[in-house]
């Protein structure tokens, strides 16, 4: 068990330290300095590769050229993903570089220690790929739980792709071969994958799958919940509010999201948004969203002093009426960005049923356990 002791504990600092990052990096940005989030990451980012380098070179003795083939990939595949994968702002793309180094590390490692425990290298990859991917997920859930941090899936589909560009590294540092898994191995493969997807689409339907609300008076806007659901929700709000009331900023790490009130605190900051730029036809649908749909955020959420936070004051009320403000029907609201997919029905179930599907055709030949195919 040794072997795998310093990918756990990597792995574990990644899950256990994230609701502790979002706070890290917001003291940073307000009370230092913005440009740390870019300079920081960026060192260790370039100082890991610098060691990568350093022990390529110390065992490239015993190297050849299939290995540096598989290195050559693997650095092809990690300069894509720092570049072209990079999601825009300058602090999020070093951040994700760090991610790269991280899960790289993680699958490298396992890579390594499935090797030596006599695993074949298919099954070996496979195993390290899913297992740090399945890290990924789990650090997302966390980010997603507390109120310091956001959850979204595109960061586990960074991270699994990390995952497999560190598996690609190692198989250039420790070798590989085509030998097909044992039976064994193949029922590990399968379960691993259940697991996976499994806990894939639970994450995905919680962080970002959710539906598009069409009112026929008030235009359309998406939200995780049902119409239905989001009255239930009000209903439930109003009786819990009144007696303990959800937390201010700055949130602490420990702090468990309200994602119905984060979700109406988006068409909150669109409206004051729409209102402050004189858009006087968003801002009022979006109080009329707010008014239908999220009614106990403005009725019940309060500030220290007893204040309500999020009602709007009957000024900004009596000026959207003087400007002949009305929501209409053709409205779509941009509120929560492209933090919730809406996907057609079938689409979600047809990709978990695609993906469990996968084993099936890739492990399904005739070849006999420990049999190898030929290198052509």
């Amino acid at each position: 068990m040794r072997r795998f002791s310093a990918p756990a504990l990597i792995a574990l600092w990644i899950v256990g330290s994230a609701p502790f990052l979002g706070r890290l990096t917001r003291w940073i940005q307000e009370e230092v300095d913005r440009s740390l989030l870019v300079i920081v990451p960026t060192i260790l980012f370039w100082g890991a590769a610098a060691a990568f380098v350093v022990w390529i070179v110390r065992v490239s003795r015993r190297l050849r050229w299939r290995n540096y083939a598989a290195l050559g990939a693997g650095a092809l595949w990690a300069i894509v993903q720092a570049t072209a994968l990079a999601r825009g702002r300058p602090e999020e793309s070093a951040l994700e570089r760090m991610h790269l180094v991280l899960y790289g590390v993680v699958a490298l490692l396992l890579y390594r220690a499935f090797l030596r425990g006599g695993r074949s290298a298919i099954a070996a990859a496979f195993s390290a790929v899913v297992l740090t991917s399945l890290v990924g997920l789990a650090d997302e859930f966390v980010q997603w739980l507390v109120w310091t941090r956001v959850g979204d899936f595109y960061d586990c589909v960074l991270n699994a792709s990390a995952a497999g560009c560190g598996v690609v590294f190692g198989a250039g540092l420790f070798g590989f071969d085509f030998r097909t898994p044992a039976t064994a191995e193949r029922k590990m493969i399968a379960v691993l994958w259940l697991w996976f997807v499994t806990a894939s689409f639970l994450l995905a339907d919680r962080t970002n799958l959710g539906r598009l609300i069409v009112d026929p008076e008030l235009g359309s806007f998406r939200s995780y919940y049902t119409a239905g659901l989001l009255e239930h929700l009000n209903d439930d709000r109003r009786t819990r509010w009144p007696a303990k009331q959800p937390p201010v900023p700055p949130f602490q790490p420990w702090q468990i999201q309200d994602h119905f009130l984060n979700e109406a605190t988006w068409h909150v900051q669109a409206r004051n948004e729409a209102f402050d730029a004189e858009d006087w036809a968003t801002a009022a649908a979006e109080q009329a969203i707010l008014d239908r749909y999220y009614p106990s955020v403005l009725e019940e959420v309060r500030n220290p002093d007893g204040s309500l936070r999020h009602a709007f004051p009957m000024e900004r009320v009596q000026r959207l009426q003087e400007e002949g403000a009305a929501p209409v029907a053709s409205y779509e609201s941009s509120a929560g960005g492209n933090r919730i997919w809406v996907l057609p029905p079938f689409v979600a179930p047809g990709l978990v049923l695609a993906a469990l599907l996968v084993p099936l055709v890739i492990f399904a030949g005739r070849l006999k356990p420990g049999q190898t195919r030929p290198n052509v």
